[in-house]
């Protein structure tokens, strides 16, 4: 996946670095992460190769803030983007190349003390994500096969990342029965 497309993508109408950056986390958390240090300069370079325009934008109150909004360069970037067909890859989660090599610690206390800080921080993240539907539901009457084109493709992405983030948490409570079991077997044997 790509920060520039995405960006490209968010920038159909005008809106700031800190503008783009709330929407990241808010309705794209579930998918990707960007932090401001690297949206500021990618909206540079888009900028810099004409996809994007930007400008200062008016305010009633604090610093002026820049703007920034797809060209029709820009919107052709994107329409190739998407026309390219799914991309797909090895996804890297930091976490599984944890567990991975929890055998290291030696110690089945610990491993179970890192799977349930990794099931409560999933727990926490379905949390997140079933309260963006349960208000999605609630404001718009329209959830979620009636929406408008503009929301439906995104309730898309919010429906696999519920789906997602319940089979990490499923694998999570897995996991620790399993370790449970691996570590109770060690103290009969031993």
């Amino acid at each position: 996946m790509s920060l520039p497309h995405i960006l490209l993508g968010m920038l159909k109408e005008p809106q700031s670095g800190y503008d783009l950056k709330k929407a990241f986390s808010n309705s794209l958390q579930h998918f990707w992460h960007a932090e401001l240090s690297q949206i500021y300069p990618t909206l540079k370079r888009l900028e810099k190769s004409g996809l994007i325009t930007g400008r200062v934008g008016e305010t009633r109150s604090g610093p002026q803030r820049r703007e920034y909004r797809r060209t029709g360069k820009g919107r052709r970037e994107l329409l190739n983007w998407l026309k390219s067909g799914p991309l797909t890859g090895t996804e890297r989660i930091g976490y599984l190349s944890q567990v991975y090599f929890l055998n290291e610690l030696q110690d089945n206390s610990q491993v179970l003390d890192y799977l349930l800080k990794l099931r409560h921080h999933m727990d926490r993240w379905l949390a997140v994500l079933k309260d963006a539907e349960t208000m999605w539901r609630k404001a718009d009457a329209r959830y979620p096969d009636d929406l408008q084109d503009s929301d439906f493709y995104p309730q898309l992405t919010l429906s696999m990342g519920l789906r997602k983030v319940q089979a990490n948490l499923d694998w999570c409570d897995e996991s620790i029965a399993r370790v449970r079991r691996r570590k109770k077997n060690k103290r009969r044997s031993a």
